[in-house]
């Protein structure tokens, strides 16, 4: 259960960036489709509607969507985007991770590592 932890701590506050600037981890919301659109638009991928649909209308016992945002100029942006399967289909490894360019790193090893733990607290609940 400690990985359950670590990933509800990653969710529960803002993380410092090496810009200076400030993240937070939340999980994904329907009213998030444009600005996850728009990053993974950003990022070279072309997502359809189908595909960003099915990211924040997500099955919470079967994947896990989270989404990076900061505050840009007064208003939430989403920076970044992660999924990963749970349960007994997972590879244990994120199936999208996608970030801005000038944000890569950092905030690319946040956001797998929420993941990551999220997956494995999952695993080990099943097992239990």
């Amino acid at each position: 259960m400690a990985a359950a932890r670590e990933s509800d701590l990653l969710l529960a506050r803002t993380h410092p960036l090496p810009d200076g600037g400030r993240a937070r981890l939340r999980l994904a919301r329907t009213r998030d489709a444009e600005g996850i659109g728009a990053l993974l638009e950003r990022c070279g991928h072309r997502a359809d509607e189908l595909e960003v649909g099915a990211l924040v209308r997500f099955d919470p016992r079967k994947l896990f969507v989270v989404c990076a945002t900061r505050l840009i100029e007064g208003r939430e942006v989403i920076v970044g985007v992660g999924a990963i399967e749970l349960g007994e289909e997972s590879t244990g490894e994120p199936q999208l991770l996608a970030v801005d360019h000038d944000l890569d790193g950092a905030l690319r090893d946040l956001l797998r590592g929420a993941l990551v733990s999220r997956a494995i607290a999952s695993a080990g609940a099943r097992a239990a």
